[in-house]
């Protein structure tokens, strides 16, 4: 072992480096020779001679950028040519023979030739283009034999006829959008999201009305007995949701590593940007679980941490999409729940309303003959009242309430007949029958006593 100090308290350098450098390779043989040499563009009429940088020994017998010089054509007709293909009611040989060597001079260069054009009146630049290119395929179908481009003609035999009502539209709208404000430049903004909010409504109409319909649809098959089939269908959906959830997951989660190649073990714990099968707001649920459990964002990353840490994101991705599907679950349960409530109320009121409807009840009285008919049937009800003066008519006796006649025993008084003794049973049976007479009666035997 050698000192890891030494005697000047340095560290001693290090005989090898930690990172080896890496060895510069020279590259085999001479550089290449250049010359500079003089060439002449064939495109060029003038014989205008230029020099260029080239490698030694290249020779070049044509200068190569002089194939991307394609000139315009110029197109002539006869005067029988014209009188036959050519003839407008708009316009003249001699017009058309000057646009077409301004178009010749000028390579098609439109904006230019609107300015050079001498011909009065003066024609705007949708008239001019349109006699360009009818002359230019009316003399090519009439002379060409085979089906081919032209591109000498400025048109291609797949090209269509020059439309000038749509170009002139065109150009409208196009001065048009460039010469808004920025009120019409935001008007029009707000109306663009305006359609994006309403295309997204419709979507998500439609996404309700379907599910409404499913709902429709299992209630009805619960009504008509097939509520087995519909549930085996319901909790085959349920199965599958959930094992694609789980696959999603198993997806989501980061790769081992594979044996021979490198691979960094905290890799294991970054979560991709955008997993496949995973949204963003399913991310955002799954950092706050993490969050809410007290996971720390970088564990040590040993083989260990890394594998819990794995497990513990697929179990809490299978929990959140879990608890999305019963939540699902529970919302049709209840709209189940709700139709077939309001399927049997249904029901019920058209049972009520299929029954014969009951006799009318007699009107009903006004309370001053009601009253006489009740003391009548009361009096009827009543045993005959006895005669005397000792006697007061019932009808002048208050009734006195049902709960006066439960009156409270004092305790002295229970504990004291506790200690009576029992009575003779014929006693109690003359009692009995004394308790049952009418008041009248026993006050007729009190007065007679």
């Amino acid at each position: 072992m050698g000192e890891v100090v030494s005697e000047d308290g340095r560290f001693p350098a290090r005989s090898t480096a930690l990172v080896p450098a890496r060895k510069v390779e020279k590259r085999g043989g001479a550089a290449k020779r250049w010359e500079w040499i003089a060439f002449k563009n064939s495109a060029r009429t003038d014989s205008l001679e230029l020099f260029h940088w080239q490698k030694a020994g290249v020779e070049v017998v044509e200068y190569p950028y002089a194939a991307f010089n394609v000139r315009l054509e110029r197109i002539e007709y006869t005067e029988e040519e014209y009188e036959k293909h050519l003839k407008d009611a708009t316009w003249t040989m001699a017009d058309t023979d000057h646009l077409m060597d301004l178009c010749y001079q000028l390579d098609l260069r439109w904006p230019v030739i609107v300015d050079r054009y001498l011909p009065v009146p003066s024609r705007p630049l949708e008239q001019l283009q349109a006699r360009y290119y009818f002359v230019a395929h009316a003399l090519h179908e009439a002379r060409s034999t085979s089906v081919g481009d032209v591109a000498a003609l400025g048109i291609s035999s797949r090209s269509k006829h020059f439309d000038a009502q749509y170009e002139e539209k065109r150009r409208r709208q196009l001065h048009a959008a460039f010469c808004r404000t920025r009120a019409e430049e935001a008007e029009e903004k707000a109306l663009r999201d305006e359609l994006k909010a309403v295309e997204l409504e419709s979507r998500r109409l439609k996404k309700s009305a379907k599910q409404h319909a499913d709902a429709q649809r299992a209630a009805r098959a619960a009504q008509h007995g097939d509520v087995g089939h519909a549930a085996q269908q319901q909790q085959q959906r349920a199965q599958a949701r959930a094992a694609d959830a789980v696959a999603r997951t198993e997806k989501a989660t980061a790769r081992r590593p594979v044996p021979g190649q490198p691979y960094l073990q905290s890799a294991r714990l970054r979560i991709p940007d955008a997993p496949p099968g995973l949204s963003k707001g399913m991310l955002r649920k799954l950092a706050l679980v993490l969050d809410e459990l007290g996971v720390p964002q970088r564990p040590t990353p040993t083989e260990l941490a890394c594998d819990a840490y794995d497990a513990l994101r697929r179990d809490i991705v299978t929990l959140l999409s879990l608890q999305k599907l019963a939540n699902v679950k529970q919302a049709e349960l209840a709209h189940l729940r709700k139709n077939l409530d309001d399927s049997a109320h249904a029901q019920r009121a058209h049972h009520h309303a299929a029954k014969p409807q009951a006799a009318a009840p007699a009107p009903s009285q006004p309370p001053q003959q009601q009253q006489p008919q009740q003391q009548q049937q009361q009096q009827q009800q009543q045993p005959p009242k006895l005669q005397g003066p000792y006697h007061q008519p019932a009808a002048t006796k208050q009734a006195k309430p049902a709960a006066s006649h439960k009156r409270k025993t004092p305790p002295q008084v229970t504990a004291a007949a506790s200690h009576v003794p029992a009575a003779d049973p014929q006693q109690q049976q003359q009692q009995q029958q004394q308790q049952h007479q009418h008041p009248a009666a026993r006050s007729h035997k009190r007065a007679r006593k």
